[in-house]
């Protein structure tokens, strides 16, 4: 159990030392008390990711929806290893510390940028260009081929946005003209955006499920974080489009 005891600076609730104490080292209680604070260390986790989301600009946000995604997706094949299928019981118990502690971990380093007003301030660096950009996609009345130089390079910066993470068009054009984006002007980015042929309701339901794959959200909840100007900033029939499709309403 050296992640248990690695992890007493992490957060861990009483009740959970409590708990183990009592297990008496059965397995199935400390998988119980393992759970149990798996949970609990959720609600905190929950709570800290809501609260850096209310502290930082709109861009900032895309960017930790990416990074909380992929941090998730971490989590789940990393103490998918620790399940040895050959490790008898007591892999079960390695597999649910590692999420447990895991999560405790995150919602400390939440906590922490949440408290960390000088590095909320510090913008981030520019978004760097895919080298091998996918082909541009015209839309119906081939605005692409009057684009400029420069809404061609906003064209490839969006394309390249599109393949990382779910946006909406005015995402998108925010994305490509916020100085702490690509910095581009905004009408050039407002004609490569709709020059693309893009399916914004399908990008309405990828971005709902990045949003529930972080926390729980109500139906009510999802279509105003999707509709939101400071949020996903879809139009409200997408928002709901996305909510519904997500299986969140």
């Amino acid at each position: 159990m050296s992640q248990i005891a690695g992890a007493q600076d992490l957060g861990l609730t009483k009740q959970f030392s409590v708990c183990m104490d009592k297990s008496n080292g059965v397995t199935s209680n400390m998988i119980d008390c393992l759970d149990a604070e798996s949970k609990r260390q959720g609600a905190r986790l929950n709570k800290a990711y809501k609260e850096l989301m209310d502290q930082i600009p709109a861009q900032r946000q895309k960017q930790l929806q990416i990074a909380q995604g992929a941090w998730v997706t971490y989590r789940e094949k990393n103490c998918e290893f620790y399940y040895d299928p050959e490790g008898g019981t007591i892999a079960a118990v390695n597999a649910n510390d590692c999420f447990m502690s895991a999560t405790a971990a995150r919602a400390k380093e939440l906590e922490s940028l949440a408290g960390n007003s000088t590095a909320l301030a510090a913008p981030p660096p520019p978004a760097t260009q895919s080298t091998t950009p996918a082909p541009i996609k015209p839309n119906a009345n081939n605005a692409v081929q009057s684009l400029t130089g420069p809404q061609k390079n906003a064209v490839r910066a969006a394309q390249s946005y599109l393949s990382i993470s779910a946006f909406s068009r005015d995402g998108l054009i925010e994305q490509l003209s916020s100085q702490a984006g690509n910095g581009f002007n905004i009408n050039d980015a407002t004609k490569a955006v709709d020059s693309m042929s893009v399916d914004w309701n399908q990008e309405a339901v990828k971005s709902a499920k990045q949003y529930l794959q972080m926390m729980g959200f109500s139906c009510n909840g999802l279509v105003q974080q999707l509709s939101s100007r400071a949020g996903a900033k879809f139009t409200q029939q997408q928002a709901t489009f996305g909510a519904q499709r997500a299986g969140a309403c």
